[in-house]
């Protein structure tokens, strides 16, 4: 049960306008203990409301929530800007941004669950700061100079999607989450190919980290989703040749579709059905559109699925093999192509 600040002594003795009331209302009710002694509140007084069973609650070093029970997401996030902060600074003047998951989340990547659920939070501060991490907060340091963030409509403030990535990857070993991170902010177009890519090159020895060095390596051959990049690593094992990923083709120099994947010295396809990694309703339909399209230019498309590649891949492998080595077939001659961007 939440109890907000009741009136009493401390609202009476700062007037009929509580400024510690108004300051808590404009900051969800999350302040730091310097703004509350810059008010005039004493420390005894902050101390009596932090008693247990007080109206106050300590959620952070220097950091007060005035309210009891749990913080809502929002609050959570404010409270560990101002950990973060410099001693006695606004979290608001974007000296700490958040990172990592928090923006992710609130991006709406699907593999970052959604910002309620978040567990900690990552907060970006500069290289020489002596913050270490504590309890829901998570730590991350500038190896340079401050990235620019932007203030979010909550108004906190945050890095871009292609940094919170670049923080996130040294704390996320898991290649399967952290590939599907990468992928759909690019698919989705929160950040462009060119700038995640010079975010997760930009830390030294960052192409050490496996998870990073397959990330790169998935993004600048083409591929665009977590399956996909299981696809070339399948593909890559059977000894199959590389194929281009995503790229836009032309038949007669007009454009005809974007495949998942095309090997153009045989003129053959591969469409990998998931609704699972469309992001709308209509993208189902272009997919199948798309399909439809080579089919009637006459490529050669194999068709499959995610669960398919992974329980039981040998008849795809097998059927690819064959076109391939008896190929080019089709409009080979009329098709020409240009890389994913």
């Amino acid at each position: 049960m939440t109890r907000a600040i009741p009136p009493g002594p401390l609202g009476n003795a700062l007037g009929p306008l509580d400024p510690v009331g108004l300051l808590g209302a404009d900051q969800q009710h999350v302040v730091t203990r310097a703004q509350l002694r810059r008010l005039g509140v004493p420390s005894g007084t902050i101390a009596h409301r932090l008693r247990p069973g007080g109206p106050w609650q300590q959620v952070l070093p220097r950091v007060i929530c005035l309210q009891t029970g749990r913080l809502t997401a929002h609050q959570r996030l404010r409270a560990a800007l101002a950990y973060a902060a410099p001693k006695g600074r606004s979290p608001q003047t974007g000296e700490v941004l958040l990172t990592g998951f928090a923006v992710l989340a609130d991006a709406g990547l699907p593999s970052a669950g959604h910002p309620a659920d978040l567990v900690g939070v990552d907060v970006l501060i500069p290289g020489r700061r002596r913050v270490g991490d504590r309890g829901f907060v998570r730590i991350h340091r500038a190896a340079g100079p401050m990235p620019g963030g932007y203030e979010r409509d909550d108004g906190l403030w945050s890095t871009t999607v292609a940094r919170a990535l670049a923080d996130l990857a040294p704390r996320e070993p898991g290649l399967r989450r952290f590939r599907a991170l990468c992928a759909e902010a690019v698919q989705r177009r929160h950040c462009e190919l060119g700038e995640l890519l010079d975010h997760l090159l930009a830390r030294p020895g960052s192409l050490g980290l496996p998870q990073v060095a397959q990330v790169v390596e998935d993004l600048t051959s083409g591929a665009r989703s977590v399956v996909e990049g299981e696809a070339r690593d399948l593909l890559r094992g059977s000894g199959l040749s590389e194929p281009l990923w995503n790229p836009v083709l032309f038949l007669d120099g007009r454009f005809l579709a974007v495949p998942d994947a095309y090997w153009p010295h045989a003129c053959v396809a591969l469409e990998i059905d998931s609704r699972a990694w469309h992001l709308r309703p209509a993208d189902q339909d272009r997919s199948r559109v798309r399909a439809n399209r080579l089919t009637t230019a006459g490529l050669p498309v194999v068709r499959t699925t995610p669960v398919q590649l992974r329980r039981d891949p040998t008849p795809v492998l097998h059927e690819l093999t064959a076109l391939l080595t008896t190929g080019p077939h089709g409009p080979h001659a009329r098709i020409t192509w240009r890389r994913a961007r």
